[in-house]
């Protein structure tokens, strides 16, 4: 019986999934933290007003809470915990629910929900309109409700199990396991010793890591086992790992296709991105079913920075508009931001240019100008663990 040879690219994604697995054990979570890493915290006395205003204006994915009565951090606090929190509330002030409620303003309505696996519509129809003195009721509640109060409404422990840590000496290898099995983006690190959290690790930062540590340690693997692949030619060449196209995983990829037509309400939008597709960003299209842009969860910070309440209200395209208007006025964003990939990219651009994206996401486009494919950093992670198969 004649065994079928494996291809050239059979070869090069063998060696490239071994060699990355070695990569991640090999390395620490101490070797990938940021020089510049810092932690953010704030104590659970501040409104929300207040919480989301260090969002806005330092540009951080997360914070932690201070619990001064256990004198330690009690939970993380992100940008998707900010939308949840403003959809829910803008939720109940177009529908007369309070927000507040009782003689004490310490009684909070229980706002959180849980997350349903069958969500697919939202709780505000577009027929509902938010006016004036809604959006201003809306704002005193903001300014009024404490993170404390928020939370204990529905549960006092209710963050605990999103502040998912690691010790800094475990290897990145099971850190990237331990952040896809939780669902969550980021892992907290604790050093060894003292116990103390000594930064914050977001898949960004091990995808930096990566770009600036493997393509070394590949080579540098390959030359010691004096590995070598075939090739159309019959002459040999030591195989890279920028011969990897990302198209070689498109069975996968193909399947992230999510999007949304241009007239969807903004509200509905954020809202099927959190509890419906549970993906960073989507690509919104015209009736014809091209491509006009990319919104994800970051953009929400635009609603909030300006006050804009009722654009929850408009259709996809007008918060497009909006934020490309608002892009344009810093000089140089176009240049080295990116936004589009195809399949003939090899995997480390397509990193590369995930890194440069100010979305952390990509979207492919077919010949129609029709997006086809949205790929988010999990997505890259997922599809090379699932590769060294997670235990």
């Amino acid at each position: 019986m004649i065994k079928r040879m494996q291809s050239k690219e059979d070869i090069i994604k063998d060696q490239y999934m071994k060699t990355l697995t070695c990569f991640l054990q090999d390395s620490t979570l101490y070797d990938c933290l940021s020089i510049n890493n810092q932690v953010s915290v704030i104590d659970q006395s501040f409104s929300l007003y207040d919480v989301f205003n260090v969002f806005i204006e330092t540009h951080i994915d997360e914070v932690l809470f201070w619990n001064p009565d256990v004198a330690y951090y009690d939970g993380v606090f992100t940008q998707t915990d900010l939308i949840r929190i403003i959809l829910k509330c803008y939720q109940n002030t177009i529908n007369g629910i309070p927000n507040v409620w009782g003689n004490s303003k310490n009684q909070v309505q229980p706002i959180m929900e849980e997350e349903d696996e069958d969500r697919t519509s939202t709780p505000v129809t577009k027929t509902q309109v938010i006016g004036q003195e809604q959006i201003n009721k809306l704002l005193i509640d903001l300014r009024t409700i404490s993170v404390r109060d928020w939370f204990n409404s529905y549960g006092e422990n209710l963050h605990q199990s999103s502040l998912v840590q690691a010790d800094m000496a475990d290897n990145l290898n099971d850190a990237m396991k331990k952040i896809l099995k939780q669902g969550v983006t980021r892992i907290v690190v604790i050093d060894t010793e003292s116990r103390v959290i000594v930064g914050i690790l977001q898949q960004k930062d091990i995808l930096a890591f990566l770009v600036k540590g493997f393509s070394q340690y590949f080579h540098l693997q390959l030359s010691q086992k004096s590995l070598k692949i075939e090739v159309r030619s019959e002459t040999q060449q030591q195989s890279e790992q920028h011969d990897l196209e990302i198209g070689y995983f498109s069975d996968t990829i193909l399947q992230l296709n999510t999007k949304l037509p241009f007239d969807t309400n903004v509200y509905d939008v954020f809202y099927k991105l959190i509890y419906v597709f549970k993906r960073n960003a989507i690509p919104i299209v015209d009736i014809n079913n091209q491509y006009l842009g990319l919104i994800d969860r970051r953009d929400f910070l635009f609603i909030l920075k300006y006050q804009v309440y009722d654009m929850l209200n408009r259709q996809a395209i007008d918060l497009l508009n909006f934020i490309r208007i608002e892009k344009s006025k810093y000089a140089g964003f176009s240049i080295c931001n990116k936004e589009l990939f195809h399949m003939k990219q090899t995997v480390k651009e397509v990193v590369e240019n995930l890194l440069l994206s100010s979305r952390g996401s990509l979207v492919c486009l077919n010949d129609n100008k029709e997006p086809i494919s949205t790929l988010q950093m999990s997505d890259l992670f997922k599809i090379c663990l699932d590769d060294i198969e997670i235990e």
